[in-house]
């Protein structure tokens, strides 16, 4: 089976590069799979959840972003975001601090998000 070539990245740091087998995205419009051989497209994000998916299209990893773009072109799909770290390793407690000691009123509104997501996670 195809893959897509996946590159996540955020400002001036290569977050993440590996082959999937399928991708969804936190469009502005919704949410979007991405599949190989897919028609080259620029999609905008908003603050979400990026999910890699199997052969099923099952979850087996994923990202908080927050917003950003995502480059897609037949087999390849490279996000830029200005925030990316693992739902997996992000403990409640941390998102809480950094809610807490963000300066930008936007960065509050990501980090309240990502703590409803794992306050329901629980």
């Amino acid at each position: 089976m195809k893959e897509i070539l996946f590159r996540i990245s955020r400002p001036y740091k290569v977050f993440n590069t590996k082959k999937v087998a399928a991708l969804q995205l936190p469009a502005q419009e919704g949410d979007i799979t991405i599949l190989p051989d897919r028609a080259p497209t620029l999609i905008l994000l908003r603050n979400g959840i990026l999910k890699i998916l199997d052969n099923q299209l099952k979850e087996v990893e994923s990202y908080f972003v927050k917003g950003g773009i995502a480059d897609v072109a037949r087999d390849r799909c490279a996000v830029s975001s200005e925030k990316v770290f693992c739902v997996e390793g992000t403990s409640l407690e941390r998102a809480k601090e950094k809610r807490d000691s963000a300066l930008h009123e936007e960065d509050k509104i990501f980090y309240d998000y990502v703590i409803s997501v794992l306050e329901k996670k629980k």
